[in-house]
């Protein structure tokens, strides 16, 4: 049998990459997403018996990768704290519900995590404290899950994205326009000016660095964060 991969937050921008990616090199996708398509299965990662049951129900898998995420743009002194906790809710919680259940699912064969953190969770961004937080404490968790999994063969890594050109982006880029009161191709222009490299990149570029994580050509690699980020922290 090929190898299999959980995609959890399939049908976003890196997700859907992910998928094709994983497909594209032979493996058998499985992806799901708050709501469910043709192709992918309804998944709420807020819910951790959810997370369980989704984990059981496809079987053993040789990776997972946790792309599902949310953003706000917003103040710290006007924050309104239902948005800090459903970015915590999907971006930490969510993580942490796939890594509790994935453990399980991998358990006795090994296999490879990765996680989507953000080059935000690396160096904090204005206006971004809930999101820059998640991602931040993403990457502590999966350090500590990777040195918990060792001895069962199960690596655990983070990606760092910078600035990607996707849906969620695009509303990150809407929302600063707004309550800044610029225009909006203006705010786009400036994060494809962000960077050593001076541009976006694509979803795929992302996925390609997930699907190599979970290959062997990696096997000596967990626990790191690799950022994929076109030189954004190099600025």
């Amino acid at each position: 049998m090929g190898r299999r991969a959980a995609v959890i937050g399939a049908g976003g921008g890196i997700g859907a990459a992910c998928m094709l990616a994983f497909a594209a090199a032979g493996w058998e996708p499985i992806g799901a997403d708050l709501v469910a398509d043709d192709a992918l299965r309804a998944l709420d990662v807020t819910d951790a018996a959810a997370m369980d049951g989704f984990a059981r129900d496809i079987g053993p898998v040789d990776a997972m990768v946790y792309a599902a995420g949310t953003v706000a743009t917003t103040p710290i002194a006007t924050i309104d704290f239902a948005v800090w906790r459903r970015i915590m809710a999907v971006n930490l919680d969510g993580a942490a519900h796939a890594a509790s259940a994935f453990a399980r699912n991998m358990a006795g064969e090994g296999g490879a995590m990765v996680f989507i953190s953000s080059a935000a969770g690396v160096r904090g961004e204005s206006n971004a404290s809930a999101y820059s937080a998640s991602k931040a404490g993403l990457i502590g968790m999966v350090e500590s899950i990777a040195a918990e999994l060792v001895p069962v063969n199960i690596r655990v890594n983070a990606v760092a994205p910078g600035n990607v050109d996707t849906a969620m982006l695009r509303d990150v880029a809407r929302g600063i326009a707004e309550a800044e009161g610029r225009d909006r191709a203006e705010v786009w222009d400036s994060f494809a000016r962000t960077g050593a490299a001076r541009r976006l990149l694509a979803p795929e570029e992302v996925a390609r660095v997930c699907v190599a994580l979970c290959d062997d050509g990696f096997s000596g690699v967990t626990g790191a964060t690799i950022p994929v980020d076109a030189g954004y922290l190099l600025t």
